[in-house]
């Protein structure tokens, strides 16, 4: 019996395959795929005349091709995950089980996004996709809008939060959006504008409670970023997964997604500003994750990054200065509870008058007066807290109301000690209490 013939070499990387590999890919390819990948890969036109595909495809069934879609040789032995591809399409691993498991799904708006996503070609499908947004001719004055838009948009959220702005950029990305396949090339600025405009709504969702919603366009952005092939945008992008990974208390992702960022840069000579950032944020996964020494190290070496900072070289990139750099760096302190260093970080932050930083002047006070706390100074901890009431009064964060519930139960144990702390209590509930609209649902897509 003549054996089937088997590649000798990786497709990815070129290196030599062993005897029993018949996948294609060497190990570490295989590995690198699976881990790092965040959306659905380019496949060969090949890939979907896999008998089992083709069996599914005719089947009429998006469940059953998605389960052949994970089985396919192409992804290597093992077969890909049902987390990752249900954080492919915005779902949960049971959900994903469900439909892969369950009777046929009819509606056309979920079969059109899920065929998008894993780019399945039009021509195998047993439905018309609609139009998508991206479908449509980019207005030519869009390239020249691009970057105003964005500056102005940062600028409003800075000052209003993200709750009150999201709508707004969901708006925009209909103009500037396109659909999850690979359509013709887009004019570069319109692929940056749209990358940013999906980072910032991953931003404004976070700022609005709303992680899910976050971690998709976070992830769309990513996906753009990587087309884009500008490292400095993928580090970016790989930030803000850290930050958000970090804040539901996955440190694990938070130090991959910033040494995965650190990766992309390791390059670029213009790339010590978002060098700085990356590592203040690995330093806050080291801190969650208990590596006092570790955390204490990257701190340091984020100072140096930022020391020798020049201003961010292309408009793209978000704005990170010494107040931004010191609230994570003190975030990081507090976590390993050197009370005293965070202390000495924040103390020069807040007298800065607001300005248009109205979120992260009140994110440095309420950290401020953690720390105030944790140091038994409680009517300084309460003056903070009472000006940070009073600043972010129509600021719509919910990263901002949660810190004031925290504050809020720190305080609590002072009442009887502190005659200052009855009154601030009295007037932080009211507070919580008006703005229960930040907690309102975010619009869909």
């Amino acid at each position: 019996m003549i054996a089937a013939s088997r590649p000798d070499r990786c497709a990815r990387c070129g290196a030599n395959l062993a005897a029993d590999n018949g996948s294609g890919r060497c190990a570490p390819c295989q590995r690198a795929e699976r881990d790092r990948i965040v959306a659905a890969p380019d496949v060969p036109p090949s890939f979907w005349s896999h008998e089992p595909l083709r069996h599914a495809l005719a089947d009429r069934h998006l469940g059953r091709v998605v389960r052949a879609y994970r089985h396919h040789p192409y992804h290597g032995r093992q077969p890909l995950p049902q987390t990752t591809v249900a954080g492919w399409f915005g779902i949960t691993q049971a959900q994903l089980s469900r439909i892969e498991n369950g009777p046929a799904v009819v509606h056309l708006d979920r079969l059109a996004h899920w065929a998008r996503v894993l780019r399945i070609p039009a021509h195998t499908l047993w439905f018309r996709l609609p139009p998508a947004p991206g479908d449509t001719p980019v207005p030519a004055d869009a390239v020249e809008v691009g970057p105003h838009l964005i500056r102005a948009l940062r600028s409003a959220d800075r000052q209003v939060g993200g709750k009150n702005l999201y709508s707004a950029v969901l708006a925009h990305l209909v103009t500037f959006s396109r659909p999850t396949g690979r359509p013709p090339a887009m004019p570069p600025q319109v692929l940056m504008a749209t990358t940013v405009l999906h980072e910032m709504a991953g931003w404004m969702a976070h700022d609005s409670g709303d992680s899910t919603t976050s971690r998709r366009h976070f992830l769309d952005a990513l996906a753009l970023a990587v087309d884009s092939r500008d490292a400095l945008l993928v580090a970016q992008v790989h930030g803000s997964l850290s930050h958000l990974a970090c804040h539901g208390g996955n440190a694990e992702a938070a130090i991959s997604h910033a040494s995965d960022g650190l990766g992309a840069v390791a390059q670029e000579e213009a790339g010590a500003l978002i060098r700085a950032r990356l590592l203040v944020l690995q330093a806050r996964g080291l801190a969650a994750a208990g590596l006092t020494a570790d955390c204490h190290a990257s701190l340091q070496r984020a100072e140096s990054a930022f020391a020798e900072a020049a201003p961010a070289p292309t408009e793209w990139l978000s704005p990170f200065d010494r107040t931004s750099f010191d609230i994570e760096s003190a975030r990081c302190l507090l976590r390993l509870g050197d009370v005293t260093a965070a202390l000495r970080i924040l103390n020069g932050n807040v007298t800065e008058r607001p300005g248009g930083r109205v979120r992260s002047q009140a994110l440095a006070r309420m950290l401020l007066a953690t720390a105030l706390v944790g140091q038994a100074r409680i009517e300084e901890a309460c003056d903070l807290t009472h000006q940070t009431v009073e600043l972010t009064h129509g600021l719509g964060s919910a990263v901002v109301l949660d810190q004031l519930r925290h504050l809020a139960l720190l305080l609590r144990s002072h009442a009887v000690r502190c005659p200052d702390v009855p009154q601030l209590l009295d007037r932080l509930r009211d507070a919580i209490r008006e703005r229960r609209w930040v907690a309102l649902p975010l619009p869909t897509k």
